[in-house]
């Protein structure tokens, strides 16, 4: 899907540079915060959760829609890095998005992402969907 796609998918464009990865920036406590402890299912990986969370944003999804999306959009999907039976459903994505409200780190992520994209020359928000 990267050869002759990548010029038509923003998003395969966004996922080639190589310096916007923003999970890199999270110091480890939060990296291991994200991860839940011995109850239930395991977490899902921090970068592709948070790759999907950026999307999202950007083309103004509610989180019902980003799961849609998730599953019916190939660049999507491929963008994050999901396997596609293990996708995360609308209220893992919500849960998500809502950390930033209780941890600063988390919150500042887009900020830096966002402006190094506006620098490639990418648009990144009020996208469409």
């Amino acid at each position: 899907m990267t050869g002759k796609h990548t010029g038509s998918c923003p998003l395969l464009k966004i996922n080639r540079l190589p310096d916007w990865q923003p999970a890199g920036q999270l110091p480890n406590r939060q990296k291991t915060r994200y991860i839940r402890g011995h109850r239930g299912r395991p977490a899902y990986p921090l970068p592709p959760v948070l790759k999907a969370v950026l999307p999202g944003q950007w083309h103004s999804l509610s989180d019902p829609e980003l799961e849609r999306c998730l599953a019916t959009r190939p660049d999507f999907c491929f963008f994050c890095g999901f396997d596609e039976p293990a996708l995360p459903d609308h209220s893992t994505l919500c849960r998500f998005r809502n950390r930033p409200a209780q941890d600063d780190a988390l919150a500042r992520l887009p900020e830096p992402v966002n402006r190094r994209l506006t620098e490639k020359g990418l648009k990144t928000e009020k996208a469409p969907a």
